[in-house]
């Protein structure tokens, strides 16, 4: 029985022949009783099959002369109506001949009620075309997909159904008649039969077969749907699909929170007005990429900048990938744009470039301020000399003293200059934050018409920072608030202790970080200048030279910190500066002398500038000291071993560190160590962020002079140094 169903189930057309053909062979001996029916049957079969066509092809004609009408309705498009008039003469065509043979062989009651359900549906669909060249398709639509239109179809369907419904009755009458005849003539009309109806039988399981395999696609479909949506929901990064119009059709969530639509909210919109992008790389708004994929489907990874404009106002910068999707014809039905919120990524590489910027421009600042400050050395070397030279009641030493005072001025300007060289290294303490605020605010205030108000946590942490730089930090951002505010008006300094999470958005390692914030009331800054205000030379300012902020940025960062700023124009600036906190505590500040110290003794003093050297000669000799002068490191260890031989050694050494073209005072020292460990060397140098000069300790120098130096600063650290004291770097 199995084996002989799926035989039905394979070929049951061909069953169903075999058995009519049968009918026919078997059957000659009773031809003459059933003759007439059999003519008759002939011709009634070929008038069902010829009615069964017509009604499957009037059905078929008028679902795509509907569709066609509804369409053109919906969007408007004429060449819907175009394929309207090209099918209707075949409609009217079948109706007319399905009309002629149902009447001719089953009367004009079915025929009647088609035709009438007919012209009526066809006036309503020329009626509803003509709307629509009047660009009136929502009336055209409504009467369309309205309940009189569905009416008429019903009653057009119906008559359908019923004329097939008495073909069927009419050929039903004549197989029963001509069955009667088959079991007059015997059995051989039975197993005809038989065979026939097992022919139908395979039908049956035919359509049953398909119906369920219909289901069962049916459902592996809304499995695959329920996946898809799932699969969008869990997606990081935000999904947008849409049709070859341009239109939104799918949007998964982080599409949604990026965006600043819902999706029902941007469901059928036009993708412009819901993902609103602009090429950040050019500056200007960028062309929706799906118009070009729909034009010429091809793949775009675009590797610019993008800027997303959200919908409340908010701006993003993304990365963007687009790719066209295509049906299983390789027609292109739509795109998919699939972006991420890179933003803060875009921020730290915008971080990594200035101070990759920074770190360019510091070889240069070294060596202009090295060069320079040679020659402030001996500028103020030599009004030093002046001075002690003069009597103080002299009208000559308030000129002198203003000299000095301009020479202090530059030599603030080369130790920012100073601060961008490549190498430099702070020279970090553990420090009182709370009186760098108090002592610089002061100082950069004074005889301005700006107040400063303080508010700083009492158990603020220490740090563990460079003094000096701090200061030239804060020196710098209370100059600069000073001058956002001619008019006068209030400077706030707050200071607290701050703990960075990994997730706290500021870009520094987790740990204790003590927090310093400077806000004026001044008009803020623009916004297209923020990105800027940490560049080298860049400043709005008449005067301004453009490297406090820079210098500013660049200790803050040599530090292990970070500096922020944010400003509203007409409400003021705040810059935030975070710095490592130390985990002692931190003495008293002392004030030191600051009277110069005379000595004896011998000194030796290696310097390969010539004024340098015979200034600085010249000064030693007036603080008391014996003088021996080398202008390279190589004379200096020759005049060193030859006067210790000679039983007359050298008491303190004062050497310059770089020398052009030959010894310097590292390898002058390394080699003089090794046959007087106990030799007492000052190094100095105009790049006061050499290595050497913040751990000098280490290389065995006693203490550091920081050129340009005084000769009251050159006689306090040798008389320091002498004595058997360490030392700081020289003011």
């Amino acid at each position: 029985m199995s084996r002989l169903l799926d035989r039905l189930h394979t070929k049951p057309m061909r069953l169903l022949s075999a058995g009519m053909i049968l009918n026919i062979v078997l059957l000659p001996v009773v031809g003459w009783l059933v003759w007439n029916m059999y003519a008759t049957l002939s011709e009634t079969g070929t008038v069902q099959i010829r009615l069964q066509q017509l009604v499957g092809r009037l059905a078929h004609l008028n679902e795509m002369l509907t569709t066609s009408a509804r369409m053109a309705a919906v969007t408007g498009n004429l060449d819907w109506e175009k394929k309207y008039r090209k099918i209707e003469p075949q409609l009217d065509e079948a109706v007319t001949e399905i009309a002629l043979l149902a009447r001719e062989e089953y009367g004009k009651t079915y025929s009647s009620q088609i035709k009438l359900a007919y012209l009526k549906l066809i006036e309503m669909e020329s009626l509803a075309l003509s709307l629509v060249q009047g660009s009136r398709g929502p009336e055209a639509a409504q009467m369309l997909f309205g309940s009189d239109y569905e009416t008429q179809k019903e009653r057009y369907s119906q008559g359908l159904q019923e004329m097939a419904a008495a073909v069927q009755q009419r050929i039903s009458e004549r197989i029963r008649q001509f069955r009667v005849r088959i079991l007059e003539a015997g059995l051989l009309g039975v197993i005809s039969l038989t065979v026939l109806l097992f022919a139908w039988l395979g039908v049956s399981v035919v359509l049953r077969r398909h119906l369920t395999q219909r289901r069962q696609v049916e459902e592996t479909l809304a499995q695959e749907k329920e996946r898809l949506a799932v699969t969008l929901r869990s997606i990081g990064e935000g999904v947008i699909t849409v049709d070859t119009s341009s239109r939104v059709v799918i949007m998964n969530r982080v599409a949604e929170e990026l965006t600043g639509w819902s999706f029902e909210e941007a469901r059928d919109r036009p993708l412009d007005e819901v993902f609103r992008i602009a090429n950040k790389t050019a500056n200007r708004k960028g062309e929706n990429p799906v118009k070009e994929l729909l034009a010429f489907g091809t793949v775009r990874n675009m590797t610019e900048q993008w800027s997303l404009e959200a919908r409340d106002g908010r701006h993003r910068v993304i990365a963007l990938t687009a790719a066209p999707i295509c049906d299983p014809s390789s027609k292109i039905a739509g795109a998919v744009v699939v972006f991420r919120d890179v933003t803060e990524q875009h921020r730290l590489q915008e971080e990594a470039q200035r101070a990759e910027k920074l770190e360019g421009i510091g070889i240069l600042a070294g060596g202009i301020a090295h060069d320079f400050n040679n020659i402030l050395t001996g500028v103020m070397g030599n009004i030093s000399l002046a001075r002690g030279m003069i009597d103080p009641n002299s009208s000559s030493t308030h000129p002198l003293t203003e000299a000095e005072k301009a020479c202090r001025q530059a030599t603030r300007l080369t130790h920012q200059l100073l601060t961008f060289a490549k190498g430099g290294a702070p020279v970090r303490k553990v420090c009182r934050v709370k009186d760098l605020l108090h002592e610089w605010a002061r100082f950069a205030l004074t005889g301005s018409n700006v107040r400063c108000e303080f508010a700083i946590q009492p158990d603020l942490w220490y740090a563990d920072i460079d003094e000096g730089q701090i200061g030239q930090v804060i020196n710098n951002l209370v100059i600069n608030a000073d001058q956002a505010m001619p008019n006068g008006g209030m400077l706030h300094i707050a200071a607290e202790n701050s703990t960075i999470s990994p997730d706290s958005g500021v870009p520094l390692p987790a740990g204790r970080y003590v927090r310093v914030r400077v806000r004026d009331e001044g008009e803020g800054i623009a916004p297209e200048h923020l990105k800027k205000i940490f560049d080298p030379y860049f400043t709005t300012k008449a005067k301004g030279t453009g490297l406090g902020l820079a210098t500013s940025y660049t200790i803050v960062r040599r530090h292990g910190g970070h500096i922020s700023v944010e400003s509203t124009p007409g409400r003021g600036t705040i810059f935030s500066v975070w710095l490592p906190a130390a985990s002692s505590w931190a003495p008293e500040r002392v004030v030191q002398p600051t009277a110069p110290k005379k000595g004896k003794g011998r000194v030796l003093l290696m310097d390969d500038d010539k004024v340098i050297r015979d200034l600085s000669g010249t000064m030693l000799r007036l603080l008391g000291y014996e003088v021996s002068l080398a202008d390279d490191g190589k004379e200096a260890v020759s005049l060193y071993l030859q006067s210790k031989r000679n039983g007359t050694p050298f008491d303190a050494v004062i050497m310059d560190l770089t020398v052009p073209g030959g010894m310097g005072g590292k390898e002058a020292m390394e080699r003089l160590r090794a046959v007087d460990p106990g030799i007492k060397a000052i190094v100095s140098s105009g790049y006061s962020n050499d290595p050497i000069m913040a751990d000098y300790r280490v290389y065995g120098f006693r203490g550091v002079l920081t050129k340009p130096y005084s000769m009251e600063e050159v006689g306090r650290l040798l008389y320091t140094v002498m004595n058997g004291n360490s030392t700081e770097a020289a003011a």
